[in-house]
C-alpha cells in the first residue's frame, strides 16, 4: 500500500512550495487593499427579551452603559421584501426625530403617497382613483388606502354638509393612521427595551441608550423615567382626532385650516411662524403648519406631552393595563382643558363622534400594514 501512494506523495512535494507562496501572495494583496465600507445601521435589531416588567418611575433608573455594544443582532433583509423597504429604515424622513427606532420597528410601516389637491373635486378624484369613496367599506374592515393629503382644498366649503364631512374624514383618516403607526413603532421598541432593562440594567448597548435619550427628549421627559415615557409614547384614537379636527376647523373650511393647515385649534402665542401666513403669533392666534401631516403630528405630540393632558395619558395607560381597546369616545372625556368651554366642549365633540359613527375608525388599518 505504501509503495502505491509513494509516487503521488513525491509529485505533491514538487508543487507544495509554489502553492504555498501563491497563497501567501494572494493574502498579502488582499490585506493591502482597503476594506469595503459597510453601513450596518439598516440591519441592526434589538430583540425583545422576556415579559414586560413595569416598575415605578423611581425604580426604573438607567445605569451607566458600558463602552462596547453587548446586544447587537445582525439580521439580513428577508428574501421576500424589496430593497426599498430597507432603504427607508435609514431615511431621515422615516424616523420620528433625529434617530429612528433601531431594528425592524420601521420595516413594517406603510409609505403614503402624498397628493396636493387644489380643489375639492380634485381631492374626490384622487380618492376615486384608489376606490376610496365609500367609508362604509372602511367601517366593515377594509384597509385604508395609503394616500396622504398635504393640504385642505380651499373650496371645500362649497360642498354640502354631508359631502364635506365625507371628504374631510377620508382625507384625515390615512394621515392619522400614518402618524399612529410611527408612534406604535417607537412604542414597541420602547417596551422591548423596558423588558430588557428590567431583566438586566447592564444589557443595553450605547446605540440603544442614544435612541432612548432621543425618544425621551422628544416626549419631554428623561430616560430614567421609562414608565412615564411608556405612558407618553402611544397613539391617539382616530375617532378622537377626526372629531376634534372637524370641530376645530369647521370640517376643513376655516380660514386658518385653508390657509395654514391649522386643523386642531393649536395656538402659537410667541415666536415666528414656520410657514408664511397672513397673521402673526399672539394670544388666541392659530399655529400654522406646512402640511396636514405636520399639523396632525403636532396635535398627537401635544396630547402626549403637555401637562394639561396628563389625565388623558393616565386613562389611556389604564385601558392598556386592562387589555382594552383604546376608545376615542371615552378618552376624549379627559380633555376638559383642551378648550375654554371645558365640559361643554367635550360633550360637543362626543356628539360629533356619535352623529358620524366615528368610533368605527378606531380599528382602521392602512393598506399593507
Amino acid at each position: 500500500m505504501l509503495c502505491s501512494i509513494q509516487p503521488a506523495i513525491t509529485r505533491g512535494r514538487q508543487y507544495a512550495f509554489p502553492v504555498v507562496w501563491a497563497a501567501v501572495l494572494a493574502t498579502g494583496v488582499g490585506l493591502n487593499e482597503p476594506l469595503p465600507s459597510f453601513d450596518a445601521a439598516p440591519y441592526l435589531s434589538f430583540a425583545p427579551i422576556g415579559k414586560a416588567l413595569a416598575s415605578s418611575p423611581d425604580e426604573a433608573t438607567l445605569v451607566a452603559m458600558e463602552a462596547e455594544p453587548q446586544a447587537l443582532t445582525f439580521l439580513p433583509p428577508p428574501a421576500n421584501e424589496p430593497d426599498d423597504i430597507h432603504r427607508s429604515i435609514i431615511d431621515p424622513s422615516m424616523g420620528h426625530g433625529r434617530f429612528a427606532a433601531p431594528g425592524n420597528a420601521l420595516r413594517r410601516q406603510v409609505q403614503l403617497r402624498a397628493v396636493s389637491p387644489r380643489t375639492a373635486d380634485e381631492l374626490a378624484g384622487f380618492f376615486r382613483d384608489v376606490s376610496f369613496t365609500l367609508l362604509t367599506d372602511i367601517r366593515q374592515g377594509e384597509a385604508v388606502p395609503a394616500i396622504k393629503v398635504d393640504r385642505v382644498p380651499a373650496d371645500l366649503g362649497n360642498k354640502d354638509g354631508f359631502e364635506r364631512k365625507q371628504l374631510f374624514i377620508t382625507a384625515i383618516l390615512p394621515v392619522v393612521l400614518e402618524v399612529n403607526q410611527r408612534v406604535t413603532a417607537d412604542r414597541e421598541q420602547l417596551l422591548a427595551l423596558r423588558d430588557k432593562l428590567a431583566i438586566d440594567p447592564y444589557a443595553t448597548s450605547p446605540i440603544e441608550r442614544i435612541w432612548l435619550e432621543d425618544l425621551a427628549d422628544r416626549y419631554d421627559t428623561t430616560p430614567d423615567r421609562i414608565d412615564e415615557l411608556v405612558r407618553r409614547v402611544d397613539i391617539v384614537p382616530p375617532s378622537m382626532a377626526i372629531a376634534q379636527g372637524g370641530v376645530e376647523s369647521g370640517w376643513g373650511t376655516s380660514f386658518a385650516a385653508r390657509t395654514g393647515n391649522a386643523l386642531f385649534g393649536q395656538i402659537q402665542v410667541v415666536g415666528r411662524h414656520s410657514v408664511d401666513v397672513p397673521w402673526k403669533p399672539g394670544s388666541g392666534m392659530p399655529q400654522p403648519f406646512s402640511s396636514v401631516g405636520e399639523a396632525t403630528e403636532a396635535y398627537i405630540t401635544n396630547l402626549n406631552t403637555h401637562p394639561a393632558y396628563a389625565g388623558f395619558r393616565a386613562a389611556r395607560a389604564a385601558a392598556r393595563e386592562r387589555g382594552e381597546d383604546l376608545e376615542g369616545y371615552r378618552l376624549v372625556g379627559t380633555l376638559l382643558r383642551y378648550s375654554e368651554r371645558g365640559l361643554d366642549y367635550v360633550q360637543f365633540v362626543r356628539q360629533i363622534m356619535r352623529e358620524n359613527d366615528l368610533h368605527d375608525f378606531d380599528k382602521a388599518k392602512l393598506s399593507g400594514f
